[in-house]
């Protein structure tokens, strides 16, 4: 039976070999603002997923709070699968959130001013105010995180809450000091802000104090004339603040969609495998590695099963299926093994009540007669009659039982013809110790 059913399923994978079944691939992502590096990659990942007969919807949000938040509320009716978050954000090991790896391009945090005010320190933003971006989003908790040390909470900085654009309009007009943002240095949005309002970065002389006390932090350099080469944004290279991006999938989430998503991460971002598993994260953001991630990363391409039986990965990983080929294969031994034990006890049975039968009837129920012993007189008396219809008696039950155990789930495909054989011999015994009460009449 095993067999059999290893090549039904050998027939099944050649006649899907050339076709990849990505059709059921329905999810969302979390993002950020509109024009932002996150949306921008998630708008790339749904249409790699059109392409596929998938489809990933794109949901631009306040940023990586209210990404976290969103998920880990919404474990039951799983509308939301995945987000992306930077490093950092508090997600709690057992908030159920499991973590598929990071975005190779860390994400810089920029403080943007007037040219023509210089800060040079911090020091110098003692009683700034500072737009820290929107509520809930990802840079104003790190910012109000890095600003509320405790040598920096005696500059009075004022913090406060805008949508992206509107902070750089009120630096400019000269109503906010600093406009902060967390984004990818290539983000369109960053360059548009920047060209439109004449905004330059700053770069403080003591933010490598800062960086060091923050392990998942890093810095990294953003070169002269990145974003307008004629005006020179920014006119110096200038040193940044980096953290990383990461990948989160809700705990409702499947893992032919899991899967799906990092097939589409590695095809629009071809370092994201060599790029992870992430060496380190912030111990706030304690969401474990994903299976289905460790697994990917290794091979770098989904599982055979995983590219083209997803529905089927959905009901078992592949991980548990040995054990369960180990668990049917045990099931099947012991059903053969029940069936044997049946079998001989069966035969034990019928082999005594035909050697009863010889002993009433003589050789008129033997199967080989032997030539060597006299056979009984051919008319049986009275109380051989009564010791021959007991032995029918026994012979009909115990015929019952042998088609019972015949038809019964225990009995393997194919070992119905023992117990048929078993049958044949109790009529044969039958019909032949009824012939002898008819003579006896």
């Amino acid at each position: 039976m095993l067999a059999v059913a290893s090549a039904a399923i050998a027939g099944l994978a050649l006649s899907y070999s050339t076709v990849r079944d990505y059709g059921s691939f329905q999810a969302s992502i979390l993002t950020g603002a509109p024009g932002g590096a996150y949306h921008s990659l998630a708008s790339n990942l749904a249409l790699l997923a059109r392409r596929d007969r998938g489809h990933l919807e794109v949901i631009p949000t306040a940023g990586s709070i209210e990404n976290a938040k969103r998920l880990m509320t919404d474990q039951k009716s799983c509308a939301e699968k995945f987000a992306f978050v930077q490093d950092g954000t508090p997600v709690p090991a057992e908030s159920g959130l499991e973590l598929l790896g990071r975005l190779p391009e860390p994400e810089s945090l920029l403080f943007l001013a007037r040219r023509d005010r210089p800060f040079g320190s911090f020091s110098d933003l003692r009683g700034a105010s500072i737009g820290i971006g929107p509520e809930n989003s990802g840079t104003a908790y790190l910012v109000r995180q890095l600003l509320g040390d405790p040598d920096l909470k005696k500059l009075d900085m004022r913090t406060s809450y805008r949508e992206l654009d509107e902070q750089a309009q009120l630096v400019a007009s000269g109503n906010l000091d600093i406009a902060a943002y967390v984004m990818r240095n290539d983000a369109e949005f960053l360059r548009t802000i920047i060209g439109r309002y004449d905004l330059e970065i700053i770069e403080l002389r003591d933010l490598r104090g800062l960086t060091d006390r923050y392990p998942w932090l890093t810095l990294g350099r953003i070169p002269a004339g990145r974003y307008d080469l004629m005006r020179q944004a920014p006119a110096t290279d200038k040193l940044v603040p980096q953290v990383n991006t990461l990948v989160l999938a809700n705990t409702c989430a499947k893992r032919a969609d899991r899967i799906e998503l990092l097939v589409l991460l590695a095809a629009a971002l071809p370092t994201f495998v060599r790029s992870n598993p992430p060496t380190s994260t912030s111990s706030a953001t304690a969401a474990p590695l994903a299976s289905e991630a460790r697994q990917f990363i290794l091979t770098g391409e989904p599982e055979f099963v995983d590219r083209y039986f997803p529905w089927l990965v959905n009901l078992m990983s592949p991980a548990y299926w040995i054990y369960l080929v180990m668990a049917v294969t045990a099931l099947f031994n012991l059903l053969k093994g029940i069936s044997r034990f049946r079998l001989w006890r069966l035969d034990s049975a019928r082999e005594k009540l035909e050697a009863e039968a010889r002993l009433v009837a003589g050789e008129a129920v033997s199967h080989a007669p032997d030539l060597h012993h006299p056979t009984k007189p051919a008319l049986p008396e009275a109380g051989e009659r009564d010791a021959i219809e007991n032995i029918l008696d026994r012979l009909a039950r115990l015929r019952e039982r042998c088609q019972r155990y015949a038809n019964s789930f225990a009995t393997p495909m194919g070992e119905e013809m023992f117990y048929r054989y078993q049958q044949f011999l109790i009529d044969r015994t039958t019909v032949e110790l009824k012939a002898r009460l008819r003579t006896g009449s």
